[in-house]
């Protein structure tokens, strides 16, 4: 369950002094002892804290960090005809790499705390409809006043390939040192922490220097991926596409032999696992053990096929997989499945998500 601002603040207090009293925590927080005692109570009943005493709940979360976007998708009918009005439909919903992350780890039953920043307008209050029908935990966002709730605009064409893309994603560059370094703690003792490159160059920097668990990261476009390279020998994961390959690691893929390449240069540049869509039908793991390429299920099929929600949902899946102690096969089919999952809607997640989805599209048992 999310919790409230003075929850949130409460805990960070007990979090670096469980002994701390609740006379203390009133005269910090400016209420009385009884107002203490109440959210202390409501911490107890949402499983922050355990007992007597202020024990804490064992920590097992993952941090993700990025943005949280209204997605607008525009599907044409026919095909596209340049400098002229197109038939199609329109499209829009919540959106964001790190919301959709979000999205995922928590239907896979991961406990997760999205970091971001939205807008007070009409976006940013469908942000945070969204973000209570779908349980995504934002106690660590923060609405900004008189700011714009970041936007994407993607256009496919009748056979479900993306034309064109348009991101406006100001409000992100509010995700500054200084805004993580509130939420410190939450950040450094998660069990991993997602990022990815549409962040500002020193926000990925005071994160790798930070952050001593697995880091996973996600390219996002041709045009952000090169603000990952100062950071790459703190990647425990990278996830990025074809598109993105040449500009992080100097190669440019095109089949699995190059794949296999810029994986490799990769790993010299410290990233110790990789995860690459190739040819738009195939996902490559480089894991703990070995590589394994994997071909997305049904992408044969002639059903349309979205790709814009494909590598978070890889990505979410990948992390849980690996967090329940999969080895690189499975980690590799999970994703893939994920992925798969993740293309049969133009929005970017799969609504009925869950463990046994994915195991059942991956052909894996529990």
């Amino acid at each position: 369950m999310a919790l409230t601002e003075r929850e949130r603040q409460i805990l960070e207090k007990i979090e670096q002094n469980p002994m701390i009293s609740q006379n203390d925590l009133a005269q910090w927080c400016g209420i009385t002892r009884s107002g203490v005692a109440a959210h202390i109570s409501n911490l107890r009943r949402k499983g922050y804290i355990q007992g007597k005493g202020y024990v804490l709940t064992p920590p097992r979360y993952v941090a993700v960090i990025g943005a949280i976007n209204m997605d607008v998708y525009g599907i044409a009918d026919n095909d596209v005809v340049g400098e002229s009005s197109n038939v199609g439909s329109i499209v829009s919903a919540v959106g964001g790499i790190a919301r959709n992350v979000s999205f995922n780890l928590g239907h896979l039953g991961v406990r997760n705390y999205l970091i971001s920043v939205y807008g007070d307008d009409e976006e940013g209050e469908h942000v945070r409809s969204d973000s209570f029908a779908n349980g995504i935990d934002i106690t660590y966002c923060k609405q900004l006043s008189n700011a714009s709730t970041s936007r994407y605009l993607s256009v496919v064409d009748a056979d479900g390939r993306q034309i064109v893309a348009l991101d406006d994603m100001k409000i992100s560059e509010n995700i500054t040192p200084e805004f993580l370094e509130q939420r410190e703690q939450t950040i450094v003792n998660a069990e991993a922490v997602v990022i990815d490159s549409s962040l500002p160059l020193q926000t990925l920097s005071w994160v790798c220097g930070k952050v001593s668990k697995p880091i996973v990261a996600r390219v996002v476009s041709v045009n952000k991926a090169k603000r990952l390279l100062p950071v790459l020998g703190r990647i425990d994961t990278l996830v990025l596409s074809e598109a993105e390959s040449r500009l992080v690691s100097g190669i440019a893929v095109h089949d699995e032999r190059t794949a296999h390449t810029c994986m490799e240069a990769l790993a010299k540049a410290g990233v110790k696992h990789t995860l690459m869509f190739v040819q738009g039908s195939e996902l490559m793991y480089r894991g703990d053990e070995e590589t394994v390429t994997v071909a997305l299920p049904n992408a044969g099929s002639h059903t349309l096929r979205f790709e814009n929600g494909a590598a978070s949902g890889a990505m979410s899946a990948l992390l849980w997989a690996r967090m329940e102690g999969r080895d690189d096969a499975e980690s590799a089919h999970l994703a893939a499945a994920a992925a798969s999952l993740s293309m049969r809607q133009v929005t970017s997640v799969f609504p009925e998500l869950d463990a046994r989805a994915l195991l059942d599209c991956a052909g894996l048992s529990e």
